[in-house]
């Protein structure tokens, strides 16, 4: 099976949320992933925010909603919800480019993305560029290949996929999809950000180990 005959799109629509744990609304690991994400943010007051790979609208729903504005873009048209909010929108955009002037947003976030990027480093500086000077980027990586995320990927997103038969399918969109690893994607954020502020905590153990944690969330504060 061939990356032009599997149709990731419509992968993504019907069966990414059912199969992977992180993606699934009803699972543990989806509630604690976009809730650690928005732990240090209890106010978004007067911000305006934009959210990179954004899909339906997933995280909006742990997001603060005082924000001014927040605008959700992800690479594909997709069924997003508002929750309602007049002042989200949604934007086909690619990271790589963003159809933003300098110094756009007070925030931006990003979740499960950067591993999936042809060109991750351009997509980081396109990050700096729109954020401004004294505004936070919270970026969350899965540490991939991990021991502890090999492990929890084992006996959830792997297991629910051998059980409906999609086995097979999984594990290619996982070598097709996860195209940059962990520690690659740790250096060259160090690197981008270098004269910035960074923070790293990793989850679910406050220990400063990849392998003994399955999720990095990476805040930046940019200072010039």
């Amino acid at each position: 099976m061939s990356e032009e005959k599997f149709d990731l799109g419509k992968w993504y629509e019907s069966d990414y949320s059912q199969i992977n744990a992180s993606a699934n609304p009803r699972s543990f690991a989806y509630r604690y992933m976009h809730e650690s994400m928005e732990k240090d943010f209890k106010s978004n007051s007067g911000l305006e925010i934009l959210e990179i790979g954004a899909n339906i609208g997933e995280h909006l729903n742990f997001v603060s909603q005082d924000f001014l504005t927040y605008t959700m873009t992800d690479i594909r048209e997709t069924k997003f919800s508002n929750l309602g909010n007049p002042n989200v929108k949604f934007l086909v955009a690619d990271v790589e480019a963003l159809p933003f002037r300098d110094g756009s947003f007070d925030r931006i976030i990003s979740t499960c993305v950067f591993h999936h990027l042809k060109d991750p480093v351009k997509g980081l500086e396109e990050m700096k560029r729109v954020v401004r000077v004294g505004g936070s980027i919270t970026v969350l990586l899965p540490n991939d290949p991990g021991v502890m995320y090999r492990a929890l990927r084992g006996i959830t997103t792997l297991r629910a996929a051998k059980k409906q038969g999609l086995l097979n399918e999984v594990q290619l969109v996982h070598a097709l999809e996860h195209r940059n690893h962990y520690l690659s994607l740790m250096s060259l954020i160090k690197w981008v950000f270098e004269a910035d502020k960074l923070m790293l905590r990793f989850k679910p153990f406050r220990v400063k180990s990849y392998n003994l944690n399955a999720l990095t969330i990476v805040n930046i504060i940019r200072v010039k």
